[in-house]
């Protein structure tokens, strides 16, 4: 998979490899058609920092959701 191409496709893969990282119980919160390739960079800088991680403090946690809140449309 190409993560340098900005489609929705790309933007629904890192969002799942996002949500089993984090745990999330409520995975709803981060639904694909809820973002757009406007935000893909920062999306894709999310997942880059999520995905290099093992486990995450949940005030890493919050500070990544709260990211993801920011650049929702």
């Amino acid at each position: 998979m190409d993560l340098s191409v900005k489609n929705s496709e790309n933007i629904e893969f890192m969002l799942d490899v996002i949500k089993k990282k984090l745990q999330l119980v409520n995975q709803d919160i981060l639904k694909p058609d809820h973002f757009s390739t406007e935000n893909y960079e920062e999306l894709y800088d999310i997942y880059q920092l999520v995905n290099k991680q093992t486990s995450f403090s949940v005030g890493q946690m919050e500070g990544i959701l709260d990211e993801l809140r920011a650049i929702r449309k």
